[in-house]
């Protein structure tokens, strides 16, 4: 029997599916480091007040942590939706120990 090669819809949805996994991943390091700067790397505070300077540390700070949350949920939505579409092997035949090939009786 041969095999009939993939219709040409199917390629052309696992090439979409490929650059919306490649931007879902490159977007999600994006905001992930954007956030993690954000709430390690305290804010400049050149000539502002004290209380000008906290309130603008603070807001990073927050800012920072839902770009981390929303960077590593594009991460793992990217990683899952690459597992849910790569490429499957075919169904090789069962040559476990177990099946139906076993001549002991």
């Amino acid at each position: 029997m041969t095999s009939l090669p993939p219709p040409r819809g199917a390629s052309v949805l696992r090439a979409a599916a490929l650059g919306l996994v490649a931007g879902m991943l490159l977007g999600g390091l994006g905001l992930l480091v954007l956030g993690v700067k954000a709430v390690f790397v305290p804010a400049d505070c050149a000539g502002l007040s004290a209380q000008e300077c906290q309130l603008i540390q603070g807001a990073e700070r927050d800012l920072g942590r839902v770009q981390t949350l929303c960077g590593g949920a594009l991460v793992a939505l990217g990683a899952a939706l690459f597992a849910l579409t790569r490429p499957r092997p075919p169904n090789a035949p069962d040559d476990s120990p177990g099946g139906s090939h076993d001549s002991s009786v």
